[in-house]
């Protein structure tokens, strides 16, 4: 299979995909409109840009098996290339990633907190999810959260976790530092729910030692060199399930705290360790980690075994070789 994925690189997700296919021995290239200070490193995805993709479509297509669309996109803006593409043959597959596709109903229907609103109104994802599915079939999705926003569009939705190549993540377990270290790195501050977790914190100063960070703007490498020296890492507290952060995290063996749904965490293997909190008693969950360096370190070592079991980058694109072949 020669496979393309295209054109949104989201949480790095692309390039681990693209790398671990081709570790595997499959022709597997992505290009990438969307860039940010973020600044993933990986060989074999093309930055670039609308205009010179649009130069290079036809080769693209006529070259590749597979057309692996991110984050509701395809090659042009309005995605006007659907219906031409569709009729090349090619297997088409779309993956969402959140706010493409999360309505401000659906969030108000499922979950007890809100959250931003995303790109486009609901008006606008609902035309834009029944346009696509028109014309692609599959879709694939991160976890259950995920899965109510487009399960009435697509044929087929599968979910898939998170790839995460472990080899770059040396698991360095709690109870190291003299003084725990608190990390809380929002891309998003008022969707990972940062003003909560700003307020627990403050809510346990001078209850029980610990320094706290809060990591923005940086580049990937250099989020990743301070979540290494950490001991809890908190991610998103609103949303219902958990992100990239929390799966680098639990890969460095580190205690993740989140707040993961009850419907969405009956979707997520039993063994799930992350620590699950919510903006009303994240000052409590905190405080009962820290007076507990024990429990803390055979957390993270559970969370090492988990990014081992389901998120590793080999097994993640096993998953996904899976889901090429049933189209």
């Amino acid at each position: 299979m020669k496979i393309v994925h295209c054109p949104t690189e989201i949480a790095g997700q692309m390039g681990t995909l693209c790398n671990e296919l081709r570790r595997k021995g499959y022709d597997a290239a992505g290009f990438n409109w969307f860039h940010s200070y973020i600044n993933y490193d990986h060989s074999h995805v093309v930055n670039t840009d609308l205009f010179e993709l649009k130069n290079v479509v036809s080769d693209i297509v006529s070259n590749a098996d597979i057309l692996h669309f991110h984050n509701g996109n395809t090659f042009l803006t309005g995605n006007y290339d659907l219906p031409t593409l569709a009729e090349t043959g090619k297997k088409l597959i779309m993956q969402h990633w959140g706010s493409d596709v999360r309505t401000a109903g659906n969030v108000k229907k499922y979950n007890p907190y809100p959250l931003p609103i995303g790109y486009y109104s609901d008006e606008k994802i609902h035309e834009h999810l029944a346009f696509n599915s028109k014309y692609i079939k599959t879709a694939i999705v991160q976890d259950g959260e995920m899965i109510n926003h487009v399960a009435d569009f697509y044929e087929k939705v599968y979910i898939m976790p998170l790839a995460c190549n472990l080899d770059k993540f040396k698991p360095r377990y709690p109870g190291e530092n003299k003084v725990p270290v608190i990390i809380h790195a929002p891309t998003n501050r008022e969707f990972k729910g940062s003003e909560h977790v700003e307020a627990a914190i403050d809510k346990i100063k001078g209850k029980v030692p610990f320094d706290y960070q809060m990591v923005e703007k940086k580049s990937h490498k250099e989020a990743l060199a301070m979540y290494s020296g950490s001991d809890i890492i908190i991610d998103q507290i609103m949303c219902g399930s958990y992100g990239m952060l929390s799966v680098e995290g639990m890969a460095m063996g580190k205690v993740v705290v989140a707040f993961v749904r009850d419907d969405v965490k009956e979707k997520f293997p039993s063994d799930l360790p992350i620590v699950i909190a919510n903006p009303d008693n994240l000052d409590q969950v905190l405080t009962d980690l820290l007076k507990d360096r024990k429990r803390m370190t055979e957390i993270g070592k559970a969370s090492r075994k988990y990014a081992e079991k389901y998120h590793a980058s080999s097994v993640v694109a096993d998953y996904l070789l899976e889901i090429y072949k049933s189209l």
